[in-house]
């Protein structure tokens, strides 16, 4: 910040018609631009609005650019800005705080809107001044303005670019002076500008002198010029006075409505809130009344209808409907989908944003992440997550989600961290981030750094000298570290879900706690969908914990949670009830209509049979009453489609370029008898199609982005009554030769969401990954193959052919037929490793583990340094010894690469079936006597069990939760026995269609009541199939 000059400027004060005109002389540029700065400084920016007025764009950049440098944030607005008049708006109500600077070109939207103070930094013609003033007074209340007037000198040192420098013809001659008038109607001394008070009243027409050509001023003795008299002024004015009237405020934000619509804008739709009942709406959103926002887009021709988040149809309400109120707004701009009770304010850029520290705008700008214009997403959640309420975002990777929260969080953990220290008795963190895992983590952990780095430059730090402004928590074996680092206040915390819980669990208590409820203002969860992916179990743990220790409540810890997924069931269950106050912003719209009940179907065609599909479709609908817009790809298959339903007596209009189609949209929309409406992927952004009841895919988009793209065409349902909410619905025609990346996008979608499972999706794509021969010579088999029958990952570089080895397994694997086992590792809650206990009994416990007579022999023989010998040479195929967890046991290796420094993957025969890849020195050569015996530990698998996605990953907290509580080896069951019938075998793993433990519990009933999972009726159909192809191969060969 530049420091202010002496800011005594000489002045006198006029009252004219109810505005009060100072003016003011101050010596310099320099000293003006003082003057200027210390003047809105002085105001308060919440009850005074405050614009400034210049006569040139060139003028208006110097006047911000100079206000900058001394640490005035001012907003510039020109007429060719598309972002002006929204701007401006917002201005008007409030909602942007800082002082406006525009020029005369702009003054024509000023007119009704209030302004408080006035200040003209350069002065245009006596006629164009006129008009400033003629626009300025129409205002309802009292206006205050301030012209700069300069020196002649000035003019004459400095070039043409100076704010004061408007040339000799309009420069004002009036230079004041302190004589002592005996009237003392007129009095000029210098003094700061909140001192001046208005002393005189005068005829605005006074000004008409100010504009006068240079005359000689006459001076006194000492030199001083002589300042002009009211009576003089009063002298030339003229008999007729202009009149000044007040416009209606209301009606001129309908004006300035009008004259948004005549200007191009790049946005979908501007929506401005002109109804009297919608203000009063807004103030009994909280109150609980019934009353309705009223919301339209400015391009709709449809009449004005009440917005609600209510539920859509007569079942099950959304979660996100359920959480909101009748009173709630939804918006669609900037490709955003915006959903709250509140105003919607939407900031241009982080100046837009109150009390936004000009450290945090340029750590961020160091760090290539501040633009121009914010994105999307931070142009609403700026200055809602300002306001202190809570926020959900939405959206896909790289969209600004985490940015939408980091720079308030950081501002306001730092300046409560402030006044933390002066308590003895303080301790735990003022803002906790939950990330999903430590690589997501440490990027935000930098980033904060950054922040509080800046922050604490511009502060006083002393009184924080041995506070932590951030705490990061990573590895499990620092909890008990950090845990004490917490007794004591610090700023921010950055963990992961699981340590964060264990915090809470293990290490908080009322008698020793290290999270105070009081301190804690911020709790953000970051990538939300990545928790529930990988650890759901603690992450709903979690959600239920937060709650029991932390108050939500309006005013106390403010609630922000980012993510690409829009989690149902528990997930929001836990999560809306804390955020009374929440703004949810969707950047994706697949994501946001589903979250709004969209009914998504997939529907399997034949190419040839489309047509006739999509008519049979559309005939079971009520085109009087209902819409159906149909989407294709192209504008040739647009106009082949409009033929083919022509014939068979379909009226159809279609809508390919937004210059020819969108007159064609506008006659379809005011139809009674709606017919069919054909478009492209190229004009959905453009279309104001108004609500619609049936959105059909009639083939993929070019991209994934764009066919969930097209889901914005819903968005006016979700701004219109709750009747046009209801039953909307989505059919995607696939056929089987279709996209696979696009159906595998879907079908993962579709699981993700917790909808219907489209098996006849996931048909097709293990048909089209099992005919597909392009690794037929990998060496590695795909274990899904032989796990569930078929692959379904997205992309996959193993096996899917199996060999005359693998046919088959092994000769020691039991038939059909009963087992009886120990539990050696639990690999998934589907996928155990055991041990059989009639062949292979536990003899030993070694480190806990139990251990059959071979394992011990190997143990007892390789603990002996004479006898481990590294392996010179392994080869695929072979037998080795390795060392894991602190135990010597046998292996088998897989493969050998040597390009990576000799590393070897190689699986546990005894312990486990895990494959782990060593290097090449951590193997020992297996002696013969070891190397003859089968291997001990057997896959074994429940049938068909497998969880809710197409990767067929279970989460690791899924995986313990099994290994702890079912298969719990403490003291007192370390010997437990399991046991299961064998149903089929195939390769080295053996199917069962359930486990016991002796006690009688099963496994399948401990899950079915804590996961998410299907059970696959097909799979051992699936599994016979693959050897009888396999066989016919064999034998045809």
């Amino acid at each position: 910040m530049k420091p202010l000059q002496n800011v005594e400027v000489p002045s006198f004060t006029v009252e004219s018609h109810g505005s009060t005109f100072t003016y003011a002389s101050p010596k310099s540029g320099e000293a003006s631009m003082d003057f200027l700065a210390h003047t809105i400084g002085g105001k308060d920016p919440s009850k005074s609005r405050i614009i400034l007025i210049c006569q040139q764009n060139s003028e208006s950049e110097r006047l911000k650019s100079e206000l900058a440098i001394r640490n005035v944030n001012t907003i510039r607005l020109s007429a060719d800005d598309p972002m002006a008049h929204q701007l401006l708006l917002l201005w008007s109500k409030g909602y942007i705080q800082q002082a406006l600077i525009l020029c005369d070109g702009m003054l024509k939207f000023l007119e009704g809107i209030e302004v408080h103070f006035v200040i003209h930094a350069t002065l245009p013609p006596l006629e164009k001044f006129e008009e400033r003033l003629a626009m300025l007074s129409k205002s309802e209340i009292k206006t205050e303005m301030l012209v700069i007037t300069g020196h002649n000198e000035m003019y004459n040192t400095n070039s043409g670019n100076d704010i004061n420098n408007f040339g000799p013809e309009n420069a004002i001659n009036v230079v004041v002076n302190q004589p002592k008038l005996e009237n003392k109607a007129l009095t000029s001394q210098n003094m700061l500008f909140e001192d001046i008070k208005p002393l005189v009243s005068a005829e605005p027409t006074h000004l008409r002198l100010l504009h006068l050509k240079k005359r000689v001023s006459s001076t006194d003795p000492k030199g001083l010029e002589t300042p002009v008299k009211v009576s003089d002024l009063q002298k030339t004015e003229k008999a007729s006075k202009p009149s000044f009237g007040i416009a209606d405020i209301r009606g001129a934000l309908k004006d300035l409505r009008e004259l948004v619509e005549t200007i191009p804008t790049p946005l979908d739709s501007i929506e401005l809130e002109d109804k009297e009942q919608h203000w009063s709406s807004i103030g009994s959103a909280n109150s609980g009344s019934s009353s309705s926002a009223i919301d339209q887009s400015m391009t709709d021709t449809d009449p004005d209808e009440s917005t609600s988040l209510e539920s859509h149809g007569s079942g099950e309400d959304p979660p996100l409907a359920r959480a909101s109120s009748p009173a709630a707004g939804v918006r669609h701009h900037f490709g955003v989908l915006a959903c709250s009770r509140h105003l919607l304010c939407p900031c241009y850029s982080m100046s837009g944003v109150p009390d936004m520290s000009m450290a945090v705008c340029q750590a961020m700008h160091k760090l290539g992440l501040l633009d121009e214009r914010a994105r999307g997403v931070q142009r609403f959640a700026w200055p809602h997550v300002a306001s202190g309420k809570s926020l959900m975002v939405v959206g896909n990777m790289q969209t600004g989600k985490t940015w939408c929260y980091l720079p308030t969080l950081c501002q306001r953990s730092h300046a409560d961290l402030q006044r933390r220290p002066a308590d003895d008795q303080g301790f735990g963190p003022t803002s906790i981030v939950v990330c999903a895992s430590a690589a997501q983590g440490s990027k935000i952990e930098h980033w904060v750094r950054q922040l509080l780095g800046s922050l604490a430059s511009e502060t006083d730090v002393e009184g924080l000298e041995g506070v932590e402004g951030v705490v990061a928590l990573w590895e499990k074996g620092s909890v008990t570290e950090i845990a004490c680092r917490l007794c004591q206040p610090v700023g921010i915390l950055v963990t992961s879900a699981d340590l964060l819980l264990q915090l809470l669990t293990q290490h908080h208590s009322k008698r020793a706690p290290i999270f105070d409820a009081r301190a804690l203002k911020y709790l953000a969860l970051d990538n939300l969908h990545d928790m529930v992916r990988l650890l759901p179990v603690i992450t709903i743990k979690l959600l239920k914990r937060l709650p029991q220790l932390f108050d939500f409540g309006q005013g106390r810890c403010q609630l922000v949670v980012s993510g690409r997924n829009w989690h149902g069931g528990q997930v929001m269950d836990r999560l809306l009830p804390l955020m009374t106050d929440v703004l949810i912003l969707f950047e994706d719209p697949l994501e946001a209509s589903v979250s709004r009940g969209l009914r998504l179907d997939a529907q399997l065609v034949q190419a040839s049979q489309k047509c006739a599909h999509l008519v049979g479709l559309i005939r079971g609908t009520n085109l009087a009453e209902q819409r159906v817009i149909v989407v294709c790809s192209d504008r040739a298959e647009v106009l082949e489609l409009q033929h083919k339903l022509g014939q068979m007596n379909v009226e159809a209009l279609s809508c390919c370029l937004a210059a020819e189609g969108l007159s064609q949209v506008a006659r379809w929309r005011g139809q009674s008898r709606t017919s069919l409406l054909l478009v492209t992927d190229d004009v959905v952004p453009k279309l104001k199609c108004g609500p619609i009841d049936l959105l059909v895919h009639y083939s993929w988009a070019s991209s994934w982005m764009r066919f969930k793209q097209r889901f914005t065409l819903f968005y006016e349902n979700y701004k219109a009554t709750q009747s046009a909410q209801l039953g909307h619905r989505s059919v995607v025609l696939v056929q089987e030769t279709g996209d696979v990346d696009s159906i595998w996008l879907l079908a993962d979608f579709m699981l993700k969401h917790l909808l219907p499972r489209p098996s006849h999706l996931l048909d097709i794509l293990a048909h089209r990954r099992l005919a597909d021969q392009s690794n037929a010579q990998a060496p590695r088999l795909c274990r899904q193959l032989t796990a569930f029958g078929d692959c379904l990952r997205h992309r996959c570089s193993y096996r899917h052919v199996l060999g005359p080895q693998e046919l088959l397994p092994p000769d020691h694997y039991p038939g059909e037929s009963k087992i009886r086992f120990t539990v050696t590792a639990c690999n998934s809650p589907a996928n155990l490793a055991v041990r059989l206990s009639d062949r292979f009994p536990t003899t030993t416990y070694f480190l806990g583990f139990p251990m059959s007579q071979l394992s011990e022999q190997v143990q007892r023989h390789y603990e002996v340094d004479a006898n481990r010998v590294i392996h010179p040479n392994p080869m695929p195929g072979e037998k080795a010894v390795v060392r894991n967890l602190n135990r010597y046991e046998r292996v088998l290796i897989l493969d050998v690469e040597k390009e990576k420094n000799d590393k070897v993957v190689a699986r546990l025969l005894d312990s486990s079936v895990e494959i782990l890849t060593f290097k090449a020195s951590q193997l020992y050569i297996c002696e013969e006597t070891f190397k003859d015996q089968p291997g001990e530990a057997m896959e074994v698998r429940i049938l068909g069990l497998e969880p809710a996605n197409l990767e067929r990953i279970w989460g690791e907290d899924e995986r313990q939760l099994v290994r702890s509580q079912f298969f719990s080896r403490t003291s007192n069951k370390r010997g437990r026995l399991f046991t299961a019938h064998v149903q089929f075998a195939i390769h080295e793993t053996i199917f069962v269609d359930n486990v016991y433990d002796n006690e009688g519990n099963d496994l399948l009933g401990f899950i079915k009541g804590r996961f998410n999972f299907y059970q696959e009726n097909r799979c051992l159909g699936k599994l016979k199939k693959i050897v009888q192809v396999t066989r016919s191969c064999l034998n045809s060969n």
